[in-house]
């Protein structure tokens, strides 16, 4: 279905299975909501978009929509700030792969003015202690690579 066929309210997922809400249009453009970072984005009217589906909804769009509490086992969910800096953190945590260090400056290249003046590694080691909290593993590897994954059982 494309984007601009879409009812507003309605829950879809993206091509690449991430769920959004459609919000409206504007200027020609339709505005979805994706429901894994709470941002707002405009997106041309033929745009595909699937029914929404459970089973659809990609792997790290899981991860996230758990992590910011909005999936299935999600603890009471919170307000997110749709440009927090926890949005661009979390896929690089989740992923694995990258140094602190590696990870922050990804951080500062995607953040734009939310990353400003601030200690992007301490966020990213802050993002770690999250995920510890919340039961979470965090692992390095002897590069100092860090992984964040759930355990089993």
């Amino acid at each position: 279905m494309k984007a601009n066929e879409a009812k507003v309210g309605e829950k879809y997922l993206s091509k690449t299975g991430i769920p959004v809400t459609m919000t409206g249009s504007k200027a020609g453009k339709v505005l979805i909501k994706l429901e894994t970072t709470g941002t707002t984005i405009m997106v041309n009217g033929d745009y595909e978009l699937k029914p929404y589906d459970e089973k659809g909804i990609g792997k790290e769009s899981k991860l996230l929509l758990k992590v910011n509490g909005k999936g299935k086992t999600g603890g009471g969910a919170k307000a997110k700030n749709g440009g927090s800096l926890a949005a661009i953190i979390d896929p690089y945590l989740l992923s694995g792969g990258k140094t602190t260090q590696e990870i922050a400056a990804e951080v500062a290249k995607k953040a734009g003015d939310a990353g400003k003046g601030k200690d992007l590694e301490a966020n990213v080691r802050a993002r770690c202690w999250t995920f510890k909290k919340k039961g979470w593993q965090v692992v390095k590897d002897d590069k100092k690579r860090v992984k964040v994954f759930q355990k089993k059982g």
